[in-house]
């Protein structure tokens, strides 16, 4: 579960004792803490990441966001040489920022660049949605409401229902890195419904691994976010499919 960079700390380089199980490249936007220590929480024995982060200015509005994905194609390219088994574009506002359609747009550009399978966090989501049964989901942010108000409708033009969704009203990658556990679980249960499927905190930058399952447990409902999604789709496309303790049913469920 190591990551390995090239001399010029730029590429992936794999470990000739790392990835014999799989091997999953990873571009994610601004230093990328959490998207890397998430994986390094999650990940079975033999699976490896390497990974190349996409600058990100740190004062962005949501029109700036949309150029969040213009470098994801070049990107993936450049590290496709590495032979992983997965490319993962790990941003939820840089897959769903373009509206319906975008991150499936943005796999195909991928993968004809590329020739390996790839994902987009905002498709994983989905896909953890529909794994499990949650059609009528909260939804807990950092971003202020403009960009809420696309990540509702994406997910509304996509076929789930979206009655609440709560932000911290926060754009700088590092400040909503460091936004604590305890700030983001008491958001989540002031923004959980009893009557809808579940619950989703979306963002890869946020810390938030470590809370799902208490909150599952004090809600009863499965709770979903961005880094979990991703990685659980990322192992499933990669035919990793062991159960995964710790972090909330979507991982405890075979693949």
């Amino acid at each position: 579960m190591t990551l390995w960079m090239s001399e010029l700390g730029k590429f992936p380089m794999w470990h000739s004792n790392q990835g014999w199980r799989a091997r999953i490249v990873v571009i994610y936007p601004g230093a990328g803490w959490h998207h890397i220590s998430d994986f390094h929480k999650i990940a079975p024995k033999g699976v490896a990441m390497g990974g190349n982060g996409v600058p990100r200015h740190k004062d962005e509005s949501a029109e700036e966001m949309m150029h969040l994905d213009e470098q994801v194609v070049s990107i993936a390219a450049s590290l496709a040489s590495y032979k992983p088994d997965v490319i993962l574009w790990c941003c939820t506002a840089g897959s769903f920022i373009k509206g319906k359609g975008h991150d499936e747009k943005l796999i195909k550009d991928m993968e004809k660049a590329t020739q390996v399978p790839c994902t987009t966090t905002a498709t994983a989501v989905m896909a953890a949605f529909r794994q499990l049964k949650m059609k009528k989901v909260c939804v807990v942010t950092p971003y202020p409401d403009p960009v809420n108000e696309i990540e509702k409708k994406f997910l509304e033009d996509n076929g789930f229902q979206i009655p609440r969704i709560e932000g911290l009203d926060l754009v700088d990658n590092n400040i909503i890195a460091h936004v604590s556990p305890n700030v983001l679980y008491r958001l989540a249960k002031k923004a959980w419904l009893p009557e809808t499927d579940g619950l989703f905190i979306s963002c890869t930058g946020l810390d938030v691994l470590d809370i799902i399952e208490p909150l599952e447990q004090d809600i009863g409902k499965p709770v979903v976010t961005s880094n979990q999604a991703s990685y659980w789709l990322a192992f499933k496309m990669a035919k990793v499919g062991e159960p995964i303790q710790g972090f909330g049913r979507l991982l405890r469920e075979p693949r």
